[in-house]
Formats: structure tokens, C-alpha cells, sequence
């Protein structure tokens, strides 16, 4: 049976909408088919049976000369094996007949990922407490001064969390007041669809009521009725992860965080999982804490640990420094 690539994208598409797939991940595939369709019809081919591996390597292969890192590829061929899975489930492909089953994965490099010391992140919590302890000025009817409160607040408990929970800043942005309590957080629908529960310190919930009693004051003031998320903006909408992304890294260039350190939400996650290493917690245990589906993303975010250890392995052994 033949159809267009097309057809079979627009069917693949609605399909993992109809499957309740996550937003994020239809628009990423959206985006990626459309660039191979392009690449495809540029090759004048059409329809789902005139693909051949070579096309599809092909493809790879243009987008790592484009400047596309070999994970990126890798998931761009992911969608692409989603594509094909969705069409022999459809019948409209035999299984033997599919090319994605001739073609592998490319090969990623083994990057180090290094994240904030104890140091950094004592920086970065002091500078926005202190920034929390600002003078409230009622400046005519809008009391902005109210306002300034709220937002330091926010912004500190956002640190807060990220720093005692390593969840994920969508995670974080999507918390309803429902979800937290004096000693822990309930996640809802993090990602791939799962709930699960991380501790909080007392640290966190009492900022967490700081927080709530400024954002009532500044809202209560300005007549605004907010939605039921924790974290929100001043026009009482979801805050989105842009703003939140530009606030932190705002926060990381005030105390000057090394420039070899990437300043942003998911750094914290990074600094959660080797944190937890080096007091001794199980990585099956660090797994479920950070919601990964496989350990082998867990341990991407323990290579630098690793690294470390066999460098210290390296020198309590030196052949030179353990001569008699």
C-alpha cells in the first residue's frame, strides 16, 4: 500500500496526541519530520516505500555536517524510528520491509558534565535571601514595592527546590499548592507521564510560606485572581521557564559562577545527583529521585564523580609514590 510521507506524518502526529503524548515531545517531532520530509522530497522521494537506509543515513549524515551534535542526530533518528514503527503498525509497511531496522545509531561522544560546587550554591542562595530582605515601598496604588517582595520571594524558593530536590524546573513550574507539604513534594505528571515523591527540608517550606504570604499581599493589593500554581508571575499566569531560566542565570553572573559552568535550571539536577554520590546514596535510589526511566541517564550525570574517583584511585596507587 503506498502513501505519502505526508500523510503518514499528519497520522503519526494526531495519533500520539490521541495517545496523550507530552506537548513537548509532539512538537519536537513535528519539527523533525518536517525537516526530513524536506530533505526527502529535495531527494524526489515521496512516498513512506521509496525510502531506502541510504536516505536515512544520509540525512544523518547532512545534519551532523549542518552543526547537529551526534545526541541531537540521535534524536532526530529516534523520531524517525517512531515514524516507521507507527506505519507498520499500521500495515501500511511490512516489518521486514522497514529500512530504520538497517540503520544504527551514531555514536556520541562522552562528554564530562560538571556542575556547581557547595561553594556556588551557597553564593547563589545567600545573594537571593538577602535580596528578599528589601524595604516594601508603597509607591502610589500599585505598591509596587509589594511586588518586588513577591518576586524575590519566588525566586528564592525556586532556588530552594531545585537545590533540595534536583526535580526538573518543568516539574517545579507546574507544582499546584496541593503538591507540597512540611517534608515533601508530590510530583505530578513529571516526565513520561509519572507521579512520584521527593523529600523537602524544613528550609523549603518555611520559605514556601514566606512565599505565599507576599504573593497574597501583592495580589490582594492589585485585585489580581491567580491561577492555582505555586509559581507564577506578577500578572498571576504560570511562570514561564524562559523567565525562570533568565532569572537564575542572572542570579549565577551576580556571584560569579565559573564561566566553565553552565548557569541554568538543570544544572541544580546535576548538582542534586553528584551530591547525593558522594554521601553514599544508591544510584538505583538516585534514579527514582531524579524520575529517570534507565540508569544509564542517571549515570551521564555521575561521569565527572567517576572521573574523579579513578584519578584519586590513581594517586593513592601511584607506583611512585608507594615505593618502599
Amino acid at each position: 500500500m503506498e502513501i505519502s510521507i505526508q500523510s503518514a506524518i499528519e497520522e503519526m502526529l494526531f495519533d500520539n496526541k490521541a495517545r496523550g503524548l507530552s506537548k513537548n515531545t509532539i512538537i519536537f517531532r513535528e519539527k523533525t519530520l518536517k525537516i526530513f520530509s524536506v530533505f526527502l522530497c529535495q531527494n524526489y522521494i515521496l512516498n513512506i516505500n521509496e525510502i531506502k537506509p541510504i536516505h536515512i543515513k544520509q540525512y544523518l549524515v547532512d545534519r551532523l555536517e549542518f552543526g547537529y551534535s551526534e545526541t541531537t542526530v540521535n534524536r532526530h533518528l529516534r523520531v524517525i524510528r517512531a515514524l516507521f514503527s507507527y506505519c507498520i503498525n499500521e500495515e501500511y509497511i511490512r516489518y521486514e520491509e522497514a529500512p530504520i531496522h538497517r540503520v544504527k545509531w551514531i555514536q556520541e561522544k562522552k562528554t564530562i558534565v560538571n556542575t556547581f560546587t557547595d561553594s556556588e550554591i551557597k553564593m547563589m542562595l545567600h545573594y537571593t535571601r538577602k535580596r528578599t530582605f528589601h524595604t516594601i515601598k508603597k509607591t502610589g496604588k500599585g505598591r509596587t514595592g509589594f511586588c518586588t517582595k513577591f518576586v524575590n520571594e519566588r525566586n528564592y524558593l525556586l532556588l530552594l527546590i531545585l537545590t533540595d530536590t534536583g526535580m526538573r524546573i518543568s516539574e517545579a513550574l507546574s507544582l499546584k499548592l496541593e503538591n507540597i507539604n512540611d517534608c515533601q513534594i508530590i510530583i505530578k505528571n513529571g516526565k513520561g507521564k509519572k507521579d512520584r515523591i521527593v523529600h523537602c527540608s524544613p528550609l523549603v517550606y518555611k520559605q514556601y510560606l514566606k512565599y505565599n504570604r507576599a504573593k497574597e499581599n501583592y495580589f490582594l493589593s492589585n485585585g489580581i485572581v491567580t491561577i492555582e500554581n505555586i509559581f507564577v508571575t506578577k500578572f498571576g499566569k504560570k511562570y514561564d521557564y524562559r523567565l525562570a531560566e533568565k532569572e537564575i542565570y542572572k542570579i549565577g553572573k551576580a556571584v560569579n559562577i565559573r564561566d566553565s559552568i553552565r548557569i541554568s535550571p538543570h544544572t541544580f539536577r546535576h548538582y542534586f545527583a553528584q551530591k547525593l554520590v558522594r554521601e553514599n546514596v544508591d544510584i538505583y535510589m538516585i534514579q527514582k529521585l531524579l524520575g529517570h526511566a534507565s540508569i544509564k541517564t542517571t549515570e551521564i550525570y555521575l561521569r565527572s564523580l567517576n572521573i574523579e574517583n579513578e584519578i584519586n584511585k590513581v594517586i593513592k596507587y601511584s607506583p611512585l609514590q608507594n615505593l618502599d
